[in-house]
């Protein structure tokens, strides 16, 4: 079997979770697949040593005309072309079957804010998702919500979305050289991801100034990724009013070996986000003994399992009351952590690459 595969958003460093989704299926379905032949296409030559067995890379236009033009005229002799929707191509010669892989479905239900947002939203959702849809032979969900989603708002029949679930990144290999962190920051809850509404933080923010209020425990917030704009200012309108702002760190983008020493030395992991493809960070959580406070809406309970506590992400009160719980009850903490391992050891790449192969060989075979 011929396989092609779109690697587009190319990320090698810093990935986003669509970005490491399509770095970790680079990576394995060639090893899997072995006996098939693989073509990755991108707008930027991959690294050699990224893929360890031999593949076809062909470089594409970067600008989205071109990969439309390239891919309409294309004379490439692939049987199944793999790529994350709703990238295109959205017209490919008919001999050529398409998988599309859809990781969430966000704008969907929590409106962008932004008058460009809303625009870029609607190309995306209105126009480009439909057709993307529409031609795959088959669409792969990361979770059973983002099935349901599909389902919902894109009317799409049961038996032609296949639920696979991904993985995480492995940090256990950065502990060895996990940086120690500022004395001033512990000891402290953790929030990583892109600091936006839709990821909840600033509800975090509140529920941590009532947590501190209400119980006077002397613990720190720290909050890493991308963040500014009026979402920032407004948790730190309410930080300074309640004169906590120097208890919360806004530490930015951070390395791997930092994200590795935060989770490690974090009281929990809180991420109460109100719409996940999947939820990544609650299972690279487990996998290095953190607790992990989470919402009890869309796909995180399916990352999480019976390992986390799972919170209205709405509810203010119950993600403080979370925070005081996971602080203050040893015997909690050490369940959390025992069940959180054996929760992460359900999701693997290889699982989710061979998994892949076989959705894969039973659409062209």
């Amino acid at each position: 079997m011929k396989i092609g595969f779109i690697a587009e958003p190319y990320e090698e460093s810093g990935a986003s979770g669509m970005g490491y989704l399509i770095l970790e299926l680079m990576r394995n379905l060639p090893v899997v697949g072995k006996e098939h032949d693989f073509t990755i296409y991108s707008s930027k030559p991959i690294r050699k040593d990224l893929v360890s067995v031999p593949v076809r890379n062909i470089i594409i236009p970067p600008s989205l005309l071109g990969k439309l033009f390239w891919f309409m005229t294309t004379r490439e002799d692939i049987d199944v072309l793999l790529f994350v929707t709703p990238l295109l191509p959205l017209w490919l010669p008919k001999r050529i079957k398409t998988v599309v892989i859809c990781p969430e479905l966000g704008s969907q239900k929590i409106t962008p804010g932004t008058f460009m947002g809303k625009f870029i939203a609607f190309v995306r959702d209105q126009i480009l998702m439909p057709v993307c849809l529409a031609r795959a032979i088959k669409i792969i969900s990361i979770s059973q919500a983002t099935k349901e989603d599909i389902r919902t708002y894109y009317h799409i029949p049961n038996d032609k979305i296949e639920v696979i679930y991904i993985a995480f990144q492995d940090l256990s290999n950065y502990a060895l050289r996990a940086p120690d962190l500022p004395k001033e920051q512990k000891p402290f809850f953790f929030f990583t991801g892109r600091v936006k509404p839709r990821k909840n933080v600033h509800t975090i923010v509140s529920a941590f100034i009532q947590f501190r209020k209400s119980f006077g425990i002397n613990c720190k917030l720290v909050i890493a990724g991308k963040s500014g704009g009026e979402y920032r200012a407004s948790m730190v309108e309410e930080l300074t009013k309640n004169a906590l702002e120097k208890e919360v760190f806004f530490v930015g983008y951070i390395s791997t070996e930092h994200l590795c020493a935060y989770y490690k030395n974090a009281v929990a992991l809180v991420f109460p986000s109100l719409n996940e493809g999947f939820g990544m960070p609650v299972v690279e959580a487990m996998s290095l003994g953190t607790p992990v406070i989470t919402s009890n809406v869309s796909s995180l309970p399916e990352a999480a399992g019976d390992a986390a506590i799972l919170v209205n992400p709405h509810n203010v009160d119950e993600i403080c009351q979370a925070m005081e719980m996971v602080f203050t009850d040893t015997i909690l903490r050490e369940t959390l952590i025992k069940k959180g391992y054996e929760q992460a050891k359900k999701f693997s790449w290889t699982k989710t690459a061979n998994e892949y192969l076989i959705l894969l060989e039973k659409t062209v075979l």
